[in-house]
């Protein structure tokens, strides 16, 4: 495996884990219904103070560099397609630790991705 393929799997990795700790922070938050809520002070502060929100932040930050030096060395037609397999690790930490609901067409759709991402690879 090339080391920008190593790259974009801890890239995959990284953007899972950042959506997970960003949506444990937002539950301490709460839900946020209309744009006046969303753009006030209050609420942006509770965001950005946040533990659990920094840290997913934090988690992209870095994967955007490890992003840019894979696609320094590689086609980024090849690599993105590839960071869908964070969609298909988020659901399903999301469906084990967060105790979200996932329908047969939701698991259906991340089955289909995985394969589209076998058949990318294989290129």
């Amino acid at each position: 495996m090339s080391f920008a393929l190593i790259l974009v799997s801890i890239c995959i990795l990284f953007a899972a884990a950042g959506q997970i700790l960003m949506k444990t922070g937002m539950r301490q938050v709460g839900e946020i219904t209309n744009v006046r809520q969303l753009f006030d002070f209050g609420t942006i502060s509770s965001m950005f103070t946040n533990l659990y929100v920094v840290l997913g932040i934090l988690c992209f930050a870095l994967m955007i560099v490890l992003w840019l030096a894979a696609i320094s060395t590689l086609n980024v037609s090849r690599l993105y397609p590839l960071t869908s397999l964070a969609y298909v690790i988020t659901a399903v930490v999301a469906y084990i630790f967060l105790k979200e609901n996932i329908g047969l067409l939701r698991w259906v759709g991340i089955f289909l991705v995985v394969g589209g991402c076998f058949l990318i690879g294989q290129t």
